[in-house]
Parts: structure tokens; C-alpha cells; sequence
């Protein structure tokens, strides 16, 4: 196992390049420094530095190992800023906004951890298409929005990405396409599809992947709502594309079965978007914190 105490002092040192510059960081003397670097190396039994001349370098181990380092303490650094807050964060309202996909599926997790931490906070959670959420940004009744970033955002907004998001085709397990692991693209046109209503970024990400491959969709039902999408499709009404954090229980319950389309792969970033002119009130920075800090669930 890995003494933190020791990683961080690698750490240091890695940076600096300069174990006498890590020991002023640290606050401790050199000795100590390079005493801890040994214990490291002998824990790991492998060598992380080597020396040429009066300079010392990365072998190819320690390489590796300061890229976790530095993602270790970076979220260290998210989760003391997540926290620092509490003391001065107690009561107020936070209007947030976000796709009815998340609103549903993803954001009662981080909901949940926000409150946990600031019990006395009141969340007002609005939910629409991502163009629905950009609007109600713009008009000023939502401090923040997570959207997905396939809709192009108005000068006036900035963003802080937040996470991926795999598209996937998804029919009943009775369909006659479940019998299939993998189609073409041309074979999508032919399926009756159920998808998003104008506005939504999954709805514009497989429209481009259709035009891009010149195939005309065969589409039969439009829904806003992800619960109706999905009972239309485990009613053998049609296909949908759905964001997996959406149909994960059924596609494990085998309700639902993914068919994967050949050569295609279908994604979306997402985001944390807020008014740039608009100083962000501590608890809407605090939430943001939350959201980047609390893994992926």
C-alpha cells in the first residue's frame, strides 16, 4: 500500500525536479526528503528517480506515477473546496436546471450529497431539453444548467464540462432486432424509432450521425418524456437512442437489449453552464463543486 505522506513528497519532488526546492515546499529538510523517496521506492520496489550528474530525473515508473499523483491530489483539492464552504454556506435557494433524462436518472445522486452537506439548502430543480435549460439561463430562473453540449451555447454563457455520455440504440428483448448483437446503419433506417422532441441534444447528435450517413430515419413517435420512451419501447412500438445512465436497469434486467450499430458510435459531453456576467453565488459554486467531485454513478 502507498503512504500518502510518501506520495505526496514524490509528488513534490517530481514537480520540482529538485529535492532541496520539495524539502522548502514541504517545510522539512532535504534528508527527509530524499529518506522518504527511498522508503517509497523500497515499498513499491521500483526505482522513480535516477540521477545524471547533479541532476536527478523520472526513471519510466515514476513517469506513471505522477500522473495518478496528480489526479489524487487534484481531487483532494476539489473535495477540500467542496468543503470549505460549510461554515459559511447555511440557508438559501439554488435554482438549477437540467434535461428530464437527468432530472430522473442521474441528478438525485448528486442532489443527495449536496444536502448532506448543506442540509439548510433549498434546490429548485427545473427540467427540459437542453434548449429549454439555455433559455431559462438567458432569462435569468435557473443560476445553472447541465446540458449537453451538442447545442451551441450563446456567447453570454460560460461552461465547465462535466461528463460523457454514451448513446445507445435500445429495443425490447421480443423485438425481432434483438436477436442481433450488431446492424448497419442502412438497417437503422428501416426500424420504426421513437425519439426526442426538437430541442433535445441526444435527438441532434443521432440526427447528424443519420445525415452524415445519408439515411432517412423512419420516425413514428416523438417523446419528451424518458419513462414514455422507454415503455414504447419495451412495448415492441419501435427503437429508440437513449443515453445509457438511462436505460442501465433494463438493459441489466434484460428488459431492454443494446444493438450496436457497425462503425458508429454515438456520444455527448456534458456540461455545467452558467451566465459569464453573473458573479456565481457560493452555493451554486459549492454545487458545482458536488458535481465534479461526486464519482459518476
Amino acid at each position: 500500500m502507498i503512504n500518502l505522506n510518501h506520495l505526496r513528497i514524490f509528488y513534490e519532488s517530481a514537480k520540482e525536479m529538485n529535492f532541496s526546492r520539495a524539502a522548502e515546499h514541504l517545510c522539512i529538510s532535504q534528508s527527509a526528503v530524499s529518506i522518504q523517496i527511498k522508503q517509497l521506492e523500497e515499498a513499491l520496489q521500483i526505482k522513480l528517480f535516477y540521477k545524471r550528474g547533479n541532476k536527478v530525473f523520472l526513471s519510466e515508473a515514476g513517469e506513471l506515477l505522477i500522473q495518478y499523483a496528480q489526479k489524487m491530489f487534484e481531487l483532494e483539492s476539489l473535495a477540500e473546496k467542496a468543503l470549505s464552504g460549510l461554515r459559511e454556506i447555511r440557508k438559501g435557494t439554488l435554482h438549477i436546471g437540467t434535461t428530464k433524462t437527468y432530472a430522473r436518472y442521474l441528478m438525485p445522486n448528486y442532489v443527495a450529497r449536496f444536502h448532506a452537506l448543506y442540509p439548510e439548502v433549498s434546490i429548485h430543480l427545473n427540467e427540459g431539453s437542453s434548449l429549454e435549460m439555455i433559455q431559462s439561463l438567458l432569462n435569468r430562473q435557473i443560476e445553472l444548467a447541465v446540458v449537453a453540449r451538442g447545442i451551441e451555447y450563446p456567447k453570454s454563457l460560460d461552461a465547465v464540462a462535466f461528463r460523457k455520455e454514451e448513446v445507445l440504440l435500445v429495443v425490447s428483448s421480443d423485438h425481432i432486432l434483438a436477436k442481433k448483437d450488431v446492424i448497419a446503419i442502412e438497417e437503422v433506417g428501416h426500424i420504426p424509432l421513437v425519439i426526442n422532441e426538437e430541442g433535445s441534444a441526444t435527438r441532434k447528435a443521432v440526427m447528424d450521425v443519420f445525415k452524415k450517413m445519408r439515411v432517412v430515419p423512419a420516425i413514428v413517435y416523438e417523446a419528451s418524456n424518458p419513462e414514455l420512451t422507454k415503455e414504447l419501447v419495451e412495448r415492441g412500438q419501435g427503437a429508440s437512442f437513449m443515453v445509457r445512465s438511462a436505460v442501465e436497469k433494463e438493459l441489466d434486467q434484460k428488459i431492454l437489449k443494446e444493438i450496436k450499430i457497425a462503425d458508429v458510435c454515438i456520444s455527448l459531453d456534458t456540461d455545467i453552464v452558467y451566465l459569464a456576467e453573473d458573479p456565481l453565488s457560493k452555493i451554486a459554486r459549492a454545487f458545482i463543486d458536488t458535481l465534479l467531485v461526486l464519482p459518476d454513478t
